[in-house]
């Protein structure tokens, strides 16, 4: 095998090995923007479920100061 043929074959194997890692991090990236997404869905879940015990505490916080 020539040296070209050699440079070749190699060239082909990086190529390869590029694509590989490159499928691969779409693969994880797709994963972590499906993740992203479920995170913020919950945080602004979390967060309205924050209000809302908040206004609780407050109503009940008021009552308790009109009955004083």
């Amino acid at each position: 095998m020539s040296k070209l043929s050699q440079q070749l074959e190699s060239l082909k194997l990086s190529i390869n090995s590029i694509k590989d890692k490159m499928q691969k991090i779409k693969i994880e990236n797709a994963l972590l923007l499906k993740q992203q997404t479920g995170l913020v869905a919950e945080k602004s879940e979390l967060i309205k479920k924050n209000e809302l015990a908040r206004e609780e505490i407050e109503a009940i916080l008021e009552r308790i100061r009109n009955i004083e």
